[in-house]
């Protein structure tokens, strides 16, 4: 779809300039690839589906000023509404207006929340594909980094593989084993119980099924690492 390739070519290269891997563009496209099979198992087509697929790719645009206030030391606001600006440019450059406009930057301004509870289905697909991404070996590798502030292994090897659940499976268990702090381990653990309330949370049974398989291996990291030793292995 030309208005969709358009929008991806607007927005990688600005996702390209995060530093932190967790929010850049794999995370966009692996959250716009969730969006796909969740809006086409809902039975989106046509402009409702154009709609998901454009709040999925600009949802976390509001990360670069949010790194950039950090380095400025400003003080911080929410990425979901720091992303509704630059949303705003990019629909009016590919001429997207009206209900369809609103739908996209609502979605998008509240993609973040923990509970939605209105009734736009495009905002809906969003929440959901979004806290999909957390679930699997891909967003324990992320957790690790997001919650417990370290890489231990190179996000380059894990972006690389992020297609390939094998190799995704054996560095998530490197990762793991090379915790050697108490203080990342805790806040790790504590990003993934916080991680797995989101399952509760999903709005469309067609997410729940999706995930269904990533979430049991999400819960069984989290015994794992609940039950390894200090200074394992």
């Amino acid at each position: 779809m030309e208005t969709l390739e358009k929008a991806r070519d607007i927005v990688k290269p600005k996702y390209d300039t995060l530093d932190c891997w967790v929010h850049s563009w794999p995370h966009v496209e692996r959250v716009s690839a969730n969006t796909n099979l969740v809006a086409r198992e809902e039975g989106y087509s046509g402009q409702d589906y154009i709609n998901c697929m454009l709040a999925a790719y600009c949802h976390d645009l509001g990360r670069i000023e949010e790194e950039a206030r950090k380095q400025r030391r400003d003080s911080p606001l929410p990425h979901a509404l720091l992303s509704i600006e630059p949303t705003t440019q990019v629909l009016r450059e590919l001429e997207i207006f009206g209900v369809d406009f609103g739908k996209i930057v609502e979605a998008v301004a509240i993609h973040s929340y923990r509970i939605y509870e209105g009734d736009n289905e495009v905002a809906k697909v969003l929440q959901d594909a979004d806290k999909m991404n957390g679930f699997g070996p891909f967003g324990i590798i992320g957790s690790v980094k997001y919650f417990g502030g370290r890489d231990y292994v190179n996000p380059d090897e894990v972006v690389r593989n992020m297609d390939d659940r094998d190799k995704l499976h054996e560095l998530c268990l490197e990762s793991l084993r090379e915790i050697d702090n108490e203080e990342v381990k805790a806040k790790t653990l504590w990003g993934l119980r916080f991680v797995i309330e989101w399952y509760d949370m999903l709005h469309t049974e067609s997410a729940k099924t999706l995930i269904w398989e990533e979430y049991k291996y999400t819960l069984d990291i989290r015994d794992f690492l609940s039950q390894m030793p200090e200074n394992y292995p």
